[in-house]
């Protein structure tokens, strides 16, 4: 259920049960009848029974058609069961009641806008968010849906102009979202307009600094046009500004090391990393690997010894150590290395979203689960 449907229906559940218009026999006892059922209802929506809930407030809502609260609380339940048709006819039945209270209306609306949402029709979701936020331009959540819905269609330039507004309304930072939603249209416009496409990615770092992808994605785009010091410039960023997602930069100077290792930026790029007195784990292992293709084992094994001393139990630095033993001929000490590598690995999920606990083995800067931006972080497994 909406969980943020729940503030509004705890309120409102007294009003529509303390007060009544019918005081008859009968009509006290369905309407005390209908309260028992509501209040059933409740509790196995606490206890997540969904299927009993929705049994209590059909019951509740068959005795007592005037008590607006149980409808919603049961429209929320079938749409979150996948029974959309009938939560968009309660929420339907619920804008069309004459002489209703117009914040119950406009939740309603919103109900009904989830719906459609829920449902994959974002056309008609699109209209109503817009039409709630005419009616109510301080409701926050309708924004954040609006562009949810926007995100889901891929339309970045929409997603950025809502939430662009909801910052201005609400005075509030969202800087995080609108980042990510330049750096989405800047990756939509590198293979059409690449100067757009550096100019949105140069936006989304201004907005936010610490927005990652921007700058690995400009990183890209000077690499394509052959500017290896100012793709590796922006890289360094990364480094500096967020040294456990380092590990984006080196996979992408991995692929291209064979064509840039002579380049007299690339060098400097190394010596930079070397002379560091507080070095991040994955570019140590980056000088491991780069040296380890130079064939200078020397340096090689010292930097992978730096690594191992950290992190003993590092499968990534073990591997290169046993790569070492083979081009030093030690053969038997890198077949006993890698015997005790195969029997400690487990498979594990390398991502893990700092809000909600989501895990997964890719990195996605959007949680899929709790549905923020920039939650999804490496564990600390080298």
């Amino acid at each position: 259920m909406e969980w943020s449907v729940f503030p509004f229906l705890l309120i409102t559940l007294g009003v529509g049960f303390l007060i009544g218009k019918r005081f008859s026999p009968k009509h006290i006892q369905e309407a005390k009848e209908s309260k028992i059922a509501f209040l059933s209802g409740f509790r196995y929506l606490l206890s997540k029974e969904s299927d009993r809930a929705i049994e209590a407030f059909m019951k509740a809502v068959s005795l007592d058609t005037e008590t607006v609260e149980t409808y919603f609380a049961l429209a929320s339940l079938f749409r979150d069961k996948g029974e959309i048709e009938r939560a968009i006819g309660i929420h339907q039945s619920i804008i069309t009641r004459p002489h209703l209270d117009q914040a119950i209306r406009l939740q309603a609306l919103y109900d009904l806008a989830l719906d459609y949402k829920k449902a994959g029709l974002f056309d008609r979701a699109i209209d109503i968010f817009k039409e709630v936020i005419r009616r109510n331009p301080q409701k926050k959540e309708a924004y954040l849906e609006l562009a949810n819905v926007y995100q889901v269609l891929k339309d970045w330039d929409s997603a950025y102009a809502v939430i662009h507004r909801l910052d201005k309304i609400t005075g509030k930072d969202h800087s995080i979202m609108l980042a990510h939603f330049q750096t989405e249209i800047g990756k939509k416009l590198q293979m059409e307009d690449k100067r757009r496409a550096e100019d949105a990615f140069k936006k989304a770092i201004k907005i936010n600094k610490k927005c990652i992808d921007a700058y690995l994605h400009l990183g890209d785009l000077y690499l394509k046009q052959k500017n290896i010091k100012k793709a590796l410039g922006v890289w360094e960023e990364v480094i500096k500004i967020s040294p456990e997602y380092s590990f984006l930069v080196y996979s992408r100077l991995g692929k291209i090391i064979s064509e840039i290792k002579e380049e007299r930026a690339f060098k400097k790029f190394i010596q930079t990393l070397e002379k560091k007195r507080e070095r991040d784990l994955y570019s140590s292992l980056f000088i491991v690997k780069y040296y380890l293709g130079e064939k200078n084992l020397e340096k090689a094994e010292a930097f992978v010894n730096e690594v191992l001393q950290k992190v003993p139990a590092s499968v990534v630095a073990r591997q290169l150590l046993s790569q070492i033993f083979l081009e030093k001929g030690e053969t038997l000490k890198a077949i006993n290395l890698l015997v005790e590598i195969s029997q400690n690995l487990l498979p594990q999920k390398i991502y893990q979203c700092s809000q909600c606990g989501y895990e997964a083995s890719k990195l996605s800067w959007w949680c899929p689960q709790c549905q923020q931006w920039d939650t999804m972080e490496p564990k600390e497994i080298f």
